[in-house]
């Protein structure tokens, strides 16, 4: 079966490539057009760096007032006669106020909530910093990308697009900037104004203004387009690449053949290796290897997990093995091991399993067996080797670690559960028998 999907893999890959391309292409194109959002508020009621602006600079006399609500600003004027186009407004700051702004380039869609009470428009100035013409000390060098309108009611918020904007005419005439340079640029805006528009009536008058929003994309259209024509070239040359190697793989078809000969024989050696070396028994002492014991955990698993049939682990290790081997040699030391795993087969079930861990320590994994039964088995050995005369040169000893398993439990919280069990037996003396602390429930 997996042959002949290797040959239908084969002959459309090629068509499965594309269709995968094509899945991503469409999804990337519906996630920009429904997601991918980008929006960066400004509310203006708790933000520090707004200032009242008049036309008094340009010898006006007109005056303002700038309070703050929970939620807005209110500038409250008067517009008096003085300046050909009277006005009053607010500055807000971003970045420095100077030359480092906020790129606001990047956002397709410019949301405003302002509420003039009375007559007359609204002017917005984006106020671009561009170091070809803009001076830190004139702020009257910062780009003037400007939009006027009327924020009616049903307007509002008003919402605009940065194709509305416009360079103040009057702006590119004072300063002399070239045609190239007046186009309206919003990738470094250091200040925003709001100001009363050209129509406002002198007199009294109000400007409620709440806040802006800027809304764009994480990646732009033009960004995303240039993505994927990069990736469907790139596909395409991988599948030319794949043409090329398919044309060389079949011109070397018996070389590769004899190759793959070669390495099938290579890998049955290397498997019959492996084979041997997982072998399931110690060849010392006769018990099951972690290999062999890896199938006999399994099977207690699955019965714990059926049938809540208890198991319970034991864990041994000889105590002072160590100065066994360096005082007799190791030729005592594994006359040691072979005795006591005898002595241990012969007091135990042929359900329960004996395995040699790992140097001077040894498992039994005991199924159907809850911790009590557990222990009194390991107290039972316990005796049994102190009792026993394993060797004449000396009596020995062992330490013991017991725990229960759970149902689900990852094997390795298992061991080491019954291995902190065994370092308390050796931390309070050797030769005894602890157990994890384990409630069971059913």
């Amino acid at each position: 079966m997996s042959r002949i999907l290797e040959k239908i893999y084969v002959l459309f890959r090629m068509n499965i490539l594309i269709f995968v391309l094509l899945a991503i292409t469409v999804i990337a194109l519906f996630a920009h057009q429904n997601g991918l959002d980008v929006i960066e508020p400004l509310y203006l009621h708790d933000y520090p760096y707004i200032i009242a602006e008049t036309d008094s600079a340009d010898g006006g006399a007109s005056a303002v007032k700038l309070s703050r609500t929970d939620s807005s600003i209110i500038v409250d004027y008067e517009l008096k006669e003085g300046y050909a186009y009277p006005y009053v407004g607010v500055k807000i700051f971003l970045g420095d106020g100077k030359t480092r702004g906020k790129d606001l380039s990047k956002f397709d869609s410019i949301f405003v909530w302002v509420k003039p009470r009375g007559e007359g428009t609204v002017r917005l100035y984006m106020r671009g910093y561009d170091s070809t013409f803009s001076r830190p000390d004139d702020e009257l060098s910062l780009k003037f990308n400007e939009i006027e309108f009327f924020p009616l009611e049903e307007t509002y918020p008003a919402v605009f697009v940065p194709q509305e904007f416009r360079v103040a005419s009057w702006w590119v005439a004072q300063n002399g900037v070239n045609v190239h340079n007046a186009r309206v640029d919003l990738s470094n805006i250091p200040l925003i104004e709001i100001q009363t528009g050209t129509n406002a009536p002198l007199g009294y008058g109000t400007l409620e203004i709440k806040g802006l929003c800027f809304k764009g994309k994480k990646i732009s259209k033009a960004e995303l387009s240039t993505a994927l024509v990069a990736l469907w070239f790139i596909t395409f040359f991988v599948i030319l690449m794949i043409r090329f190697f398919d044309y060389s793989r079949e011109r070397t078809a018996s070389k590769k053949k004899r190759e793959e000969l070669e390495k099938n024989l290579r890998a049955l050696e290397i498997e019959k290796s492996e084979y041997e070396k997982s072998s399931k028994e110690d060849p010392l002492t006769g018990c099951l290897n972690r290999a062999g014991f890896s199938s006999v955990l399994m099977r207690e698993q699955e019965n714990l997990q059926k049938n809540d049939s208890p198991v319970s682990f034991v864990i041994l290790d000889i105590d002072h093995f160590k100065h066994v081997n360096d005082t007799y040699g190791h030729m005592v030391g594994d006359e040691v091991l072979v005795n006591l795993a005898k002595l241990i087969q012969s007091k135990i079930r042929n359900t329960d399993a004996l395995v040699r861990w790992g140097g001077e320590e040894f498992v039994i994994l005991c199924g159907d067996t809850p911790i009590q039964n557990a222990q009194f088995l390991a107290e039972k050995l316990r005796m049994a080797i102190e009792n026993s005369q394993l060797i004449k040169q000396q009596k020995i000893t062992c330490s013991f670690g017991i725990a229960e398993m759970i149902a689900g439990e990852d094997p390795k919280r298992l061991f080491e559960r019954a291995d902190k069990a065994l370092y308390a037996s050796k931390e309070n003396g050797r030769n005894r028998v602890t157990s994890a602390t384990f409630r069971h429930t059913r």
